[in-house]
């Protein structure tokens, strides 16, 4: 919560006048990664579409990049959410649609798929060792 207070003290001096700049993408990603390490998804999610809302608003700087939603899908993957299989690919298909429309500049990366077949391996679901498989084959072709 602490780095969500001083996202919001940034906006607000900002929107006053009393900083030059808004938050960029830097300092999203930071918050999302503090929610992150606490285990927070929704926190983190919550940053994510902030920060969304943020660049379509008109902040240049804080167009949400690869590292943005990586962080996020790290986050599910070490979530133990019974869903974060799910959450985490939900991500990586948004990632490749806005990839594809130019709306993110990088598509998914090694770090992407490692952290969706860890949300795998994590789930014990019993589709998992299948979707590993297919993640593996991805990689090889991609990377």
């Amino acid at each position: 919560r602490g780095a969500e207070k001083l996202l919001d003290s940034i906006t607000v001096k900002y929107r006053i006048g009393e900083l030059d700049e808004g938050p960029n993408v830097v300092t999203y990603s930071s918050v999302m990664t503090a929610y992150a390490k606490q285990g927070d998804v929704v926190g983190a999610q919550k940053v994510l579409d902030r920060m969304q809302m943020d660049y379509d608003a008109g902040n240049k700087a804080a167009k949400p990049n690869i590292r943005s939603y990586n962080v996020l899908i790290d986050c599910w993957a070490k979530s133990n959410r019974p869903d974060a299989p799910r959450g985490a690919e939900k991500l990586l298909n948004t990632m490749i649609d806005k990839n594809k429309s130019g709306e993110l500049d990088e598509g998914p990366d090694a770090v992407t798929y490692n952290s969706l077949v860890q949300a795998w391996k994590s789930s014990r679901l019993p589709q998992g060792p299948h979707r590993i498989q297919e993640l593996e084959k991805q990689m090889e072709i991609l990377f």
